[in-house]
């Protein structure tokens, strides 16, 4: 039962850099959703042009702590993470048109390294800990097919994720680099570029329907998220603005692992984006750093993330 409540009170902080206390249980089982919010950002309604491919290297940093209360039990938990998550996102764009686009296929492996310790037990009584160290291979996300239209000034993309539980799990473990559950994701990208002054709009809306996880009788409840960037493109390859995301589980959850019931999740971040493109062994490679905070969380702990990103076209037509 202990074990049961470390993860849920705490594998949230996988995904957060600063939590907060509170007194509600997360949603989503150990309250981690499939869709990492933030993944997306700048150009999420370009797709990259046929026979080319192109390389985006996502590197997030978390340090989190938090104090979680359980009042019908009367336990208690304090947790404190570290993670590192390296996520390489490789499209490929083939000449095969499609609907009027070209068919375009991605992959995303991760590998992740997490450390957690927790004080847990009932409240008035002495704490037991525990700690855990995992590192390895997450989840693997594959795009079977990702499609663009550009529209003037507008650029639209849409894509199916599939969310592969190749990731280490175990269900004894306080913690886990893996969900052990697939998942499957429509999304839609659309992004607005004012060529004249470079300022662009984006959005990347997706809305996520889990499968049982198997081992633990959980499932978790469908999830809609929604994220945004404001930025402008300034000469000498510069770019400024603000990056955030909304996420909300839109069905509760279920089955026989459920055992506090059929909590729902939201959560509302944002935070600075600042990047640079410029030319390296022939190739443009641009860089963007931002800073999210979350806010307005329900049934998650709320937390800030650091995120690292180098993308690049590394050939094409």
């Amino acid at each position: 039962m202990l074990i049961r409540l470390f993860r849920i009170g705490t594998a949230i902080l996988v995904t957060a850099v600063v939590c907060g206390g509170g007194r509600q249980a997360a949603a989503s089982e150990f309250g981690v959703s499939s869709y990492r919010p933030g993944l997306m950002d700048l150009f999420v309604g370009f797709v990259p042009p046929p026979g080319s491919l192109t390389i985006k290297d996502q590197f997030l940093y978390q340090d989190a702590r938090a104090h979680v209360v359980l009042e019908g039990p009367r336990i208690q938990s304090h947790a404190h993470t570290v993670a590192y998550t390296d996520a390489l996102f490789a499209a490929y764009a083939t000449k095969i048109l499609l609907l009027g686009a070209y068919w375009t296929l991605g992959i995303l492996p991760q590998v992740r390294l997490a450390d957690q310790s927790i004080l847990a037990g009932p409240i008035g009584r002495p704490d037991s800990k525990q700690t855990s160290t995992v590192a390895g291979l997450g989840d693997l996300i594959l795009l079977p097919y990702l499609l663009g239209w550009n529209f003037g000034q507008f650029h639209v993309s849409t894509d199916c994720m599939l969310y592969m539980p190749t990731g280490s799990y175990d269900r004894q473990r306080i913690i886990d680099i893996g969900d052990n559950r697939w998942a499957f994701e429509p999304d839609v990208g659309v992004t607005w570029m004012q060529e004249r002054s470079r300022i662009e709009a984006s959005v990347f809306i997706g809305y996520t329907i889990n499968t049982k996880n198997t081992a633990s009788h959980y499932l978790s409840g469908d999830e809609f998220h929604a994220d945004f960037a404001l930025a402008e493109h300034l000469p000498h390859g510069l770019i400024l603005g603000m990056a955030g995301y909304a996420f909300q589980q839109t069905t509760g959850d279920s089955g026989s692992g459920a055992i506090f019931g059929p909590f729902k999740g939201r959560v509302i971040a944002l935070g600075p984006l600042i990047g640079s493109t410029f030319p390296i062994m022939r190739h443009l490679v641009t860089f963007t750093f931002k800073y999210e905070v979350e806010f307005e969380a329900q049934n998650r702990l709320t937390g800030n993330e650091l995120w690292l990103t180098a993308s690049c076209p590394l050939f094409g037509n």
